[in-house]
């Protein structure tokens, strides 16, 4: 379902007042939406002021809607929210018979706040282009590098404020979704790398998103912000081995050295390092740690069609499960569960299919920083996290006629 924006060529001239509304609103819309990416750095009041932006994005864009009826809904659009909506259903009903207990109220909440993100971001974003998903991409770094200097200037000084069990956090809840948080601005930085912008600016903004990433401590974390960097920069020199040595030869020396560098000035971090080079801590194991609950919720899963609802599954286990993908299916019962698995894996099928018909590496890019997200999530609830309902979001709104057809498909086409 192809969408005109009303902005590009191709409209009948309908006067310069109607023109310019549309850009303002078009315009503000953007803006709004920009500057709450910029604020996703701050995520320790809920709901938070970065919500309450977002949700007018999607206010404005529904007026825009309005005014200009040439922008139409896309079907990817409407699948996502149809997603969302079963995962929020399934969701609120395993959870009903607990409202009157304290917190699931508030949970559920929260919970609709956050993956509203995903519907919003796509609804913004259907009707973007490239530049404007690039810009987008540079707020996102720059929120990015704002959250790691926060996270390591508590790291350092071991603030409380910005850190937690002497892991950098900065001003986001906690060490992991501060971790997983910073991997897309790490792919972002590639993505502009490889095509020649801004190196310096860029690269300095990439080492200290890696920082921030080391200073979270978070295992999952750095395997996927690091594994993902390097997929992106093999993707784009896939067709040049001797090239691609090099830049990973280059980058593994930088590390070694910064590595070395931190050592010698933090004592704390080689410290901090040493005890979190480990596939399995001390609350991973025994017969209620991580990996043992993963076995003791299968038979729960098959018990409980509904699901246990919210907060519910801690007043049998000392922690919840860790596990978006088992939390989704013991938490909200399977709807949740196939939900959530329909949402991942279709996430991974538009994006190829998005490349397959534009060729622009910025597809991949998003891929690359959704998958590293759920790589995180993966070891924890990442249910709370907006970046990865951003992503979602972004993904699924991305239409490919407004990034540029590939001419291979597009001839045929006209050839008929």
């Amino acid at each position: 379902m192809r969408m005109n924006t009303g902005i590009r060529d191709g409209e009948p001239d309908s006067g310069l007042s109607v023109t310019g509304m549309r850009f303002a609103v078009f315009s503000t819309r953007n803006l709004i939406f920009l500057i709450a990416v910029l604020a996703m750095n701050f995520t320790l009041a809920r709901p938070s002021p970065v919500d309450l932006l977002f949700i007018a994005s999607f206010l404005i864009t529904l007026i825009y809607m309005l005014l200009f009826k040439k922008l139409e809904v896309t079907r990817r659009a409407i699948l996502l929210t149809l997603l969302l909506a079963a995962w929020a259903v399934s969701f609120f009903l395993a959870s009903m018979p607990y409202l009157d207990q304290d917190f699931v109220s508030f949970e559920l909440i929260a919970k609709t706040f956050a993956i509203s993100i995903g519907m919003i971001g796509a609804f913004v974003s259907m009707s973007w282009h490239r530049r404007h998903f690039e810009s987008f991409m540079k707020v996102y770094i720059v929120s990015c590098v704002v959250a790691s200097i926060l996270g390591t200037v508590g790291f350092l000084t071991q603030i409380e404020l910005l850190t937690w069990d002497g892991r950098a956090k900065g001003l986001i809840d906690d060490p992991n979704m501060y971790g997983s948080f910073l991997i897309p601005a790490a792919v972002f930085c590639a993505y502009f790398l490889s095509r020649g912008q801004g190196k310096v600016l860029l690269s300095g903004a990439l080492a200290i998103v890696l920082v921030g990433i080391l200073l979270s401590f978070s295992r999952i974390a750095v395997v996927a912000g690091f594994g993902c960097f390097f997929a992106f920069v093999f993707f784009h020199n896939r067709g040049h081995p001797r090239r691609l040595l090099l830049i990973v030869g280059g980058l593994v020396a930088t590390g070694m050295v910064l590595f070395a560098i931190a050592s010698m000035i933090s004592a704390e971090f080689t410290e901090k390092l040493m005890d979190r080079l480990t596939f399995a801590k001390s609350y991973d194991l025994g017969e209620e740690g991580r990996y043992a609950r993963y076995a003791l919720v299968l038979p729960m899963i098959f018990q409980n069609p509904i699901g246990v609802g919210v907060l519910q599954l801690e007043k049998i286990f000392p922690e919840p499960i860790h596990n978006i993908w088992l939390s989704s299916f013991v938490n909200y019962g399977w709807g949740g569960g196939i939900s959530y698995v329909t949402l991942a894996i279709g996430s991974v099928v538009v994006s190829i299919r998005n490349y397959r018909r534009t060729k622009n590496e910025l597809t991949i890019a998003l891929l690359i920083s959704l998958v590293g997200i759920l790589m995180a999530s993966t070891l924890h609830e990442g249910e709370h996290w907006r970046h990865t309902w951003l992503l979602y979001g972004l993904v699924w709104g991305l239409n490919p006629f407004n990034l540029g057809m590939d001419t291979r498909l597009i001839a045929p086409r006209r050839a008929g």
